[in-house]
Formats: structure tokens, C-alpha cells, sequence
């Protein structure tokens, strides 16, 4: 693409969404954390980060959850989960995922939770 074309498609995206009261980059609550969605995003995280250092932990639910709108979507989300091995002992987690617009999700970050709010802020 040329640069002058990028710089009028950008204006333009630019413009319908300050228009629409669509908020690109910014963090946002989310409201339903029950949602079949974010469930499949934790699970992913869980499962992700299961396979990568032979764990078994099992999500047991979305406690908190930011997503931004960038290319695709980002989903800070805090989850409880379980591990079998410890007594079924439940441990809060924070997790980055990021969602492609074609769907793919990368796990950016999985860590024990240790605060009361995420930390990535608005």
C-alpha cells in the first residue's frame, strides 16, 4: 500500500471510530465474565500454560478482566484455578492474551496474581 493511501485509510478508520464512540487502545472493563468467549480465552491460558511446564492446573473461573482493541484483541483477565497435585488448593492468576483478527491467540503472559487490581491500567 502507499503511504498516502495508508495515511487516508487510517484517517478515515480514524474518524469512524472517534465518531462512534468506539474506543481503540484503551482498556475496558469486562462486563460479563461469564461470558462463552472470555471463558474459552482463560481456558486457553490455563491450558497454554499447562502444556508449556507440564502442570495440570484447571480453571475454575474469571474473577477480573480488561480487553483492549488493537489489531485483533488483548485480554488481561485474573482466574482462579486449581491444581490437583496441591490438595485442590485454589491460586489467582494474571494472564495476557492476545487475539489476532483471524482468531489465533497467543499467551503473552501467565503469572501468579499478587495485588487487588491487574496492572495494566487505563
Amino acid at each position: 500500500m502507499r503511504p498516502i493511501t495508508f495515511l487516508v485509510a487510517t484517517t478515515i478508520v480514524a474518524l469512524i471510530l472517534s465518531t462512534t464512540g468506539a474506543s481503540f487502545d484503551r482498556w475496558e472493563q469486562i462486563k460479563n465474565l461469564k461470558d462463552e468467549h472470555i471463558k474459552e480465552i482463560a481456558e486457553f491460558a490455563v491450558q497454554y500454560n499447562n502444556l508449556i511446564y507440564i502442570r495440570s492446573l484447571q480453571l475454575l473461573k474469571v474473577q477480573k478482566g480488561k480487553i483492549q482493541q488493537v489489531a485483533g484483541k488483548n485480554y488481561l483477565l485474573i482466574v482462579a484455578a486449581v491444581t490437583p497435585e496441591e490438595g485442590h488448593m485454589v491460586h489467582l492468576y494474571e494472564t495476557l492474551v492476545h487475539e489476532s483478527i483471524s482468531n489465533a491467540k497467543e499467551l503473552i503472559l501467565f503469572r501468579p496474581f499478587r495485588g487487588s487490581t491487574p496492572t495494566i491500567k487505563n
